[in-house]
């Protein structure tokens, strides 16, 4: 069977689905990292906290924590934001895979209507066939 200029932008479509699709998991995976980094970064916050409030930690654990703190703040606001932007990453990519999506099924959609419209017409030829032949062997009428 001889292949249609559809057949041939449904290869197409299914590349580029791909090619998103597999974006989309890296962006989603991106997402993910973005928040263990900030997990960890606030789980270091509550660490240091802790050993510094501990009953054996002297002034000096407290004091190193104070000056701590303000870095392990600036790396919590820092993976926040990396986790903003994986979201928006993420989204954008997300809004790419839903459009080729719609694109593919657009293009089966078509298919499948010429493929139906190419049926009828050979329904309707075989149709002409065996009329032909009725008139043939019955005469009109």
């Amino acid at each position: 069977m001889e292949k249609s200029p559809l057949d041939a932008l449904i290869a197409l479509r299914e590349q580029e689905l791909d090619l998103v699709e597999r974006s989309f998991a890296e962006a989603v995976a991106r997402e993910a990292a973005a928040e263990g980094q900030l997990d960890a970064a606030q789980e270091e916050i509550l660490s240091e906290q802790r050993i510094a409030s501990s009953p054996t930690a002297g002034d000096g654990a407290v004091e190193a924590f104070s000056r701590w703190l303000p870095l392990g703040r600036k790396a919590v606001a820092d993976a926040q934001d990396r986790c903003r932007e994986a979201a928006v990453d993420r989204e954008t990519v997300r809004s790419a895979l839903i459009a080729a999506r719609a694109a593919m099924e657009a293009v089966k959609t078509v298919r499948q209507e010429r493929q139906e419209e190419e049926r009828q017409a050979d329904l309707r030829k075989e149709q002409n066939v065996l009329d032909e032949l009725s008139i043939r062997q019955f005469g009109k009428g």
